[in-house]
């Protein structure tokens, strides 16, 4: 990074924040033990998932776990929310989550070309854009230098730094026109009306997570969709009362038994919060089970997915919740 970068970074967050983020990525590859809700991180125990893979493959499951890698499906989420502005009823949100972008060379290219032809508003991306937790980023930034150009929209595309993620990574997305959200918060404007997007810093392994920070300035009345890489701050993100929340980091399992059974979630909240849709002290959520895969390049009964979130203001707050059925796209 350069010195110019850093010193921009540090004027944006405040030299504390700055410091802390990068005296922890310092000791990562080498520390297991993180400073956020979990203490056990599956994607470094590198002989453990070396020895999985060969089970996949004695299994014969790894080519069938690899193809399913590269199948997402789109799913379309309709959303209620009261008291939403008119101008925004219809509003679509593009959620792509743990792309994990340099597992397989040109996967920028692959999820570009299935967003491509997809009608939506805003774009937000939850975080985790690197494959592995350490070593050689620059793979990933060649990927998202591929994915970026179809991510243009009206409202711009913004995004969240998850826990494969490091603080060096944000002037070359913003320099790819992804707007980069650590504990700040952005205005959607419509036709004299406005939405909030806020994102959070991963609070998994990094914990530098600031609710009070992201959420100062808003007006209370006002609708607010919170990003966070991990459902597991929940109670938290409750106090600030968002209309939705977006988040991502368990890949639903990434490698589950029939049925969709998931053998690990790696985040310490209950599973119903883990995967899809769900309803948390009355705010509306999704966690994305992501679009890549983590640890190995292999998905198993679970595919996939890129999300379309519609806004709409045709429900009550008691309104059921209704998605049309997911589309696999090759």
């Amino acid at each position: 990074m350069k010195e110019s970068e850093l010193n921009n970074l540090v004027e944006r967050y405040g030299q504390d924040y700055v410091s802390r983020r990068l005296r922890i990525q310092v000791n990562y590859a080498a520390d297991v033990l993180g400073h956020g809700t979990s203490f056990i991180h599956l994607e470094n125990l590198e002989l453990g998932l070396e020895m999985l893979g060969w089970v996949l493959r004695i299994a014969g499951l790894w080519r069938r776990g690899y193809r399913n890698m590269k199948a997402q499906r789109v799913v379309y989420n309709d959303i209620p929310v009261l008291g939403l502005p008119e101008p925004f009823d219809n509003f679509r949100l593009l959620q792509i989550s743990d792309l994990h972008l340099d597992a397989v060379k040109g996967f920028g290219s692959h999820l570009g070309r299935l967003i491509s032809d997809l009608d939506f508003d805003v774009a937000l991306l939850t975080g985790d854009f690197r494959y592995l937790t350490h070593g050689d980023y620059y793979p990933m930034f060649r990927e998202i230098n591929d994915l970026s150009e179809f991510l243009a929209c009206r409202f711009g595309c913004y995004a969240i730094l998850g826990n494969h993620d490091f603080l060096e990574f944000v002037p070359h997305l913003e320099k790819n026109g992804v707007k980069v959200l650590i504990n700040e918060a952005v205005p959607v404007e419509l036709k004299g009306s406005r939405i909030w997007i806020v994102g959070l810093d991963d609070a998994h392994f990094y914990g530098l997570h600031d609710y009070a920070r992201a959420f100062r300035g808003i007006p209370t009345k006002e609708r607010k969709v919170l990003m966070i890489h991990s459902p597991e701050t929940l109670d938290e993100a409750a106090n600030y009362r968002p209309d939705l929340i977006l988040s991502g980091h368990t890949h639903g399992g990434q490698i589950c038994l029939p049925g969709g059974l998931p053998l690990w979630l790696n985040a310490k909240c209950r599973g119903m919060y883990c995967r899809g849709r769900w309803t948390f002290k009355g705010i509306k959520g999704y966690t994305s089970v992501g679009a890549g895969s983590s640890g190995l390049p292999v998905r198993l009964n679970c595919p996939p997915e890129i999300v379309i979130h519609r806004l709409h203001s045709r429900h009550s707050e008691k309104g059921r919740w209704v998605s049309q059925n997911p589309q696999s796209r090759a």
